[in-house]
């Protein structure tokens, strides 16, 4: 592949210049797509690293047992489980997801893990549902980069969150060092659409994956737009030389 063609292919990546229900439509069929090879994709594409990360995002969380956690785009639900472990059989789990095909996935295993306190919904991350200040935690594992605009889920999470509770993202940055940036770069864009498609996945899926990183604000850039949106006590740890981040924010006191 020339250099020419290595652009084209990735100025062709689709959706990641999509805005608010145009978006949301497009990441809501994307998903219902890779569904049923997704839990593979991500063992493949993370090198067999996600469940440390999600386990990362768990502990950093402060979640404990009883606690009543939201997992917003809980896709096939391993995020919401590694939760669902944390808070035992005293608390609650939600899991919610725009993309019914997901949700499918999450279900069938639900049925086989046992876990009744965990319970999964089709709702926005924008329109949860939930009741106010119901939620000690909520957990967005690799969402908050495909929602339609981030603004109104800002307003969204601190609604459903009690005051003082947290929020806790993990998802893709950009390493600060260029070296690890450029080499994470060839990875997403180049490395990463053909082990998807090798790992029978949708290529053009994994390429806006790839795209959308590209335009999401690094780990200082979402600390300080938490932080903008009225969140407090914002922390963030790089993960993989800084190719993800995890986030947590907590919600303002002043209600109390």
């Amino acid at each position: 592949m020339t250099g020419d063609e290595v652009s084209a292919e990735v100025e062709a990546a689709p959706g990641w210049d999509l805005t608010g229900a145009d978006r949301e439509r497009y990441v809501e069929r994307m998903f219902d797509g890779i569904a049923k090879p997704y839990d593979r994709l991500n063992r493949v594409i993370s090198l067999g690293r996600d469940r440390r990360w999600r386990a990362v995002a768990v502990e950093m969380s402060g979640v404990r047992p009883g606690d009543n956690v939201a997992d917003v785009g809980c896709g096939t639900g391993d995020f919401s489980f590694d939760f669902a472990r944390a808070v035992g059989q005293e608390g609650r789990v939600v899991g919610l997801d725009v993309s019914p095909g997901m949700l499918e996935v999450a279900a069938v295993k639900r049925a086989e893990a046992d876990v009744p306190w965990l319970t999964l919904h089709r709702a926005n991350a924008s329109a949860t549902g939930l009741p106010d200040g119901w939620a000690d935690v909520v957990g967005m594992g690799w969402v908050l980069r495909n929602v339609g605009d981030r603004a109104p889920v800002y307003v969204e999470l601190q609604r459903v969150l009690r005051p003082g509770g947290r929020f806790v993202c993990i998802d893709m940055s950009r390493p600060s060092n260029p070296v690890s940036r450029a080499g994470n770069w060839v990875y997403r864009h180049l490395v990463m659409p053909i082990l998807a498609r090798f790992a029978g996945g949708d290529r053009s899926a994994y390429r806006y994956l790839a795209s959308s990183t590209d335009h999401f604000p690094d780990g200082p850039a979402l600390a300080a737009e938490l932080s903008a949106a009225g969140f407090t006590d914002v922390t963030w740890r790089p993960l993989m030389m800084g190719s993800l981040a995890v986030h947590v924010a907590t919600t303002s006191l002043r209600d109390q």
